[in-house]
């Protein structure tokens, strides 16, 4: 298994945010990460191997996001060290 990057989406754009001077991308930002929530829901119902490690990797779904009460590292890593068929 190869080492993959892993990006905290939630995170990101909350460090972002924060950032006073960042204040004319809430808009867009929050339009983004909106997208991204629908994605990840339509994600979960296609059920793609390949599809939800990158929703994993970008902690879109509930179990991979640590500020997620859902969240279960023991499923990230076996979703993400599964091999495709």
């Amino acid at each position: 298994m190869s080492l993959e990057w892993k990006v905290h989406t939630h995170g990101l754009f909350r460090e972002i945010l924060g950032n006073p001077k960042c204040a004319s991308l809430k808009i867009p930002l929050n339009i983004l990460l909106d997208i991204l929530r629908k994605v990840a829901k339509r994600a979960t119902e296609i059920n793609d191997a390949e599809l939800n490690k990158l929703m994993i990797r970008l902690c879109l779904y509930s179990i991979a996001n640590p500020d997620d009460p859902e969240y279960d590292p023991q499923a990230v890593s076996k979703i993400l060290e599964a091999d495709n068929e």
